[in-house]
């Protein structure tokens, strides 16, 4: 009697490594799982020393070999366009600055017109009363001499 069980033919048994041919997207990327001949690590210890550490570190920009990564190229647009908006913010900020400027001269000449627009009034007002003007015509010579009757309505 033989110690392991025979498999019956029609069922077939599946292999450890194999993974089925629908697991995934049709345009997804394929995993390093289903490349032949990788191998993973035995332990953790070693993946972490053979693992190649992905990303932008600080001193590339400094070198400016960032400039030649495929994530850094990929993402150049957004960037660009990024920096364009905070340029036009900045832009905006000098522009609205600049008008509250000229808002503010405006106003305070809109005061002072309206000042003297006051004090014109109330000159005006002073030198058209009737004895003002009396005054005004005694200092000057001019004879003024006055009816003593009052008006009447003139009729047709």
């Amino acid at each position: 009697m033989p110690l392991a069980e025979e498999v019956p033919p029609a069922v077939a048994v599946p292999d450890e490594n194999a993974t089925p041919e629908d697991w995934r997207e049709p345009d997804a990327p394929v995993s390093p799982e289903e490349i032949p001949g990788v191998e993973e690590p035995a332990s953790a210890g070693e993946g972490r020393a053979r693992r190649k550490k992905r990303g932008i570190r600080i001193g590339q920009f400094f070198t400016g070999s960032v400039l030649s990564h495929d994530e850094f190229t990929r993402r150049l647009p957004v960037l660009v366009y990024i920096v364009f908006l905070m340029l036009l913010y900045i832009a905006n900020g000098f522009h609205i600055q600049h008008k509250h400027g000229e808002l503010d001269r405006i106003s305070d000449e809109l005061k002072q017109l309206k000042t003297e627009a006051v004090t014109s009034s109330a000159v005006r007002m002073t030198l058209t009363r009737q004895s003002e003007i009396e005054r005004l015509l005694e200092e000057r010579g001019i004879p003024l001499v006055q009816d003593g009757t009052p008006p009447h309505i003139i009729e047709d």
